[in-house]
């Protein structure tokens, strides 16, 4: 086992040195990959931000339209219902006219 423990001693400081640097290149290596995927995720997640606001515009817009288009249906609703009662009122009133009428026919007929 000396022998083994011995060869890892002649190791020279020039060689450490150079293992050391070797190391600190990739390092930097992985830290570079790194670096690459986050300013990646910031990328997408600038462009997430931006289709976000786009949908809240859009979103807005459609709140907007609803309610322009439930408005106009509360105005039909109400138009379509005093017409319904003035077309009921004027059934009624034609009603009495044509009883009113059928009583003078018979009448004459009975006289």
């Amino acid at each position: 086992m000396k022998k083994g423990q011995q060869k890892k001693e002649k190791i020279t400081i020039d060689r450490l040195a150079e293992m050391v640097a070797r190391g600190f290149e990739q390092i930097d290596k992985r830290f570079e990959q790194v670096d690459r995927r986050f300013d990646n995720v910031e990328t997408q997640l600038v462009d997430l931000k931006e289709e976000v606001r786009q949908i809240r515009v859009g979103l807005k817009q459609i709140r907007s339209k609803l309610d322009e288009i439930e408005q106009r249906l509360e105005h039909i609703s109400k138009t379509s219902k005093e017409d319904a009662d003035a077309i009921a009122s004027d059934v009624l009133d034609l009603k009495r006219r044509v009883e009113f009428l059928e009583n003078q026919i018979k009448e004459m007929q009975s006289a």
